[in-house]
């Protein structure tokens, strides 16, 4: 019998452009049910000299497909909130969405979208 526990993986999305928005996600996986539920926070809009932050969460699930290199993939919806530091201080709630296709080590590529901001990026596991 396969070992069915529930387990923590830590993802970058680091973006394709320069100048775009980048992020970390952290999920709890459950490999019994496919389930997934992650907390995010990163930068949008990066390059600029006050670039907003966000925090969010999500959930969604996680397939095997069994295709060459890219051996999972998923897409996770949620809520986060937008946050400007100075001389713009503020925030706001909007939705936040992330999916990827992923491989074995957890490398692959992948997008997420914060409101109307959405961001091509190659994703990768960080300790």
């Amino acid at each position: 019998m396969a070992d069915s526990s529930l387990y923590l993986v830590k993802l970058q999305f680091k973006p394709e452009a320069l100048g775009a928005g980048s992020m970390v996600l952290q999920l709890a996986v459950n490999p019994s049910t496919g389930t997934i539920n992650g907390a995010a926070e990163g930068h949008i809009l990066e390059g600029t000299q006050h670039s907003p932050r966000f925090t969010g969460s999500g959930s969604g699930h996680l397939h095997a497909t069994g295709l060459g290199t890219s051996t999972k993939v998923a897409a996770l919806t949620g809520n986060a909130v937008v946050s400007f530091p100075p001389p713009a201080i503020g925030s706001y709630q909007t939705n936040f969405t992330a999916s990827f296709s992923v491989d074995n080590n957890w490398s692959g590529t992948g997008s997420f979208s914060v409101g109307d901001n959405t961001y091509a990026c190659q994703v990768s596991m960080i300790d």
